[in-house]
């Protein structure tokens, strides 16, 4: 029943590897958003099946796996990029190694088992992240902590059942003049 898109998923990741692979050659001046945004609906529809096969559900984690891989490196690569276009950008008068007065912008990682018994770890990360929010939007409301701790327990829950997984690796950072907040099954290289 699945087997169809399991195989459209696999040929996209392909074409996908190698539209990126050409556009970050220099040939394609954007980078391949569409087929992208085409293979993580598929990957969301195959994600909400409920009834693949144990082959089947086996093949789809491993898609899904290279395609995360695949996704952060495409990430880092065009992080790479921007920040050498930006040290390309800097100011004649600037010296040559100089650092620019922005400074950088702040990250914050914390993993997290059991939001419940690890407060102090919920309670940094909402105040780093209102903190970031304050930064970049100054007049923007503010989340209250308990609506914010219950969020956080529901994404933490959600991923441990979907991934399988026992911690969660949550990560706040500045990103185009916003705060973004992401998370992600926790993996022995974190």
């Amino acid at each position: 029943m699945y087997e169809e898109d399991l195989n459209n998923l696999e040929d996209w990741l392909r074409r996908l590897k190698v539209e990126y692979d050409i556009f970050f050659n220099g040939h394609r001046k954007k980078p391949p958003d569409d087929l992208k945004m085409r293979v993580e609906r598929l990957v969301k529809k195959l994600s909400e099946a409920g009834d693949l096969s144990f082959q089947q559900r086996f093949r789809y984690n491993t898609l899904v796996a290279r395609y995360c891989v695949f996704k952060d490196l495409w990430r880092r690569t065009l992080t790479e990029r921007e920040s050498a276009a930006e040290a390309d950008d800097q100011p004649a008068d600037r010296p040559a190694g100089a650092r620019p007065e922005a400074s950088p912008k702040p990250v914050v990682t914390v993993v997290i088992s059991d939001p419940a018994a690890e407060t102090q770890n919920v309670r940094k990360l909402y105040q780093s992240l209102v903190q970031m929010n304050k930064t970049c939007q100054p007049d923007s409301p503010t989340v209250s902590f308990e609506r914010f701790a219950s969020y956080l327990t529901r994404q933490t829950e959600e991923l441990q059942k979907k991934y399988d997984c026992s911690c969660v690796v949550f990560t706040l950072a500045i990103q185009d003049d916003s705060v973004r907040f992401m998370a992600r099954p926790y993996s022995r290289r974190d």
